[in-house]
């Protein structure tokens, strides 16, 4: 009659190589928010080369106002708008409207500082129209974009 089953031994060594996987795995599950604020910051990056983008092929000046400030902007976010016609620019990844509205689902804990004059605009050359800055401030980092003669960095 043949048994089937484990080994004592083949039992320890699989809770042991759990055990050194979950040593490994754990500090890295810790850090969700930080890669979550990093794809956001890679989000905002775009987003504003996007509104360059629009108003070099589209002729028209665009203009990514944040944190209420106006075009319809969230209290806390922002959202991109064509200046002369107040139109919501269509978001490339989903198609409907280009606003992005913070501290809420994968954004919680995400906040960004709003640059002088509320918004940040690009005439029909895609030059901004003053320089800005923005500061992110994931949990207890901070990340600053800025925005100066056609250079988002």
């Amino acid at each position: 009659m043949k048994r089937k089953g484990f080994t004592l031994i083949e039992l320890v060594m699989v809770i042991v190589i759990i055990g050194i996987i979950a040593v490994y795995a754990a500090p890295r599950l810790s850090n969700v928010t930080d890669t979550k604020a990093g794809a956001f910051v890679d989000k905002l990056r775009a987003d504003i080369r996007y509104a360059q983008n629009l108003a070099m092929t589209r002729n028209q000046r665009y203009r990514v106002y944040f944190n209420g400030s106006g075009g319809g902007a969230p209290a806390s976010g922002y959202i991109v708008v064509n200046n002369a016609t107040g139109e919501i620019a269509p978001d490339p990844a989903s198609r409907g409207n280009l606003i992005v509205t913070l501290n809420t689902g994968d954004y919680a804990g995400i906040t960004v500082s709003t640059p002088a004059g509320g918004f940040i605009e690009f005439n029909s050359l895609g030059v901004p129209t003053a320089a800005a800055t923005v500061t992110i401030t994931p949990g207890g980092q901070q990340v600053t974009i800025t925005v100066q003669t056609g250079a988002v960095n």
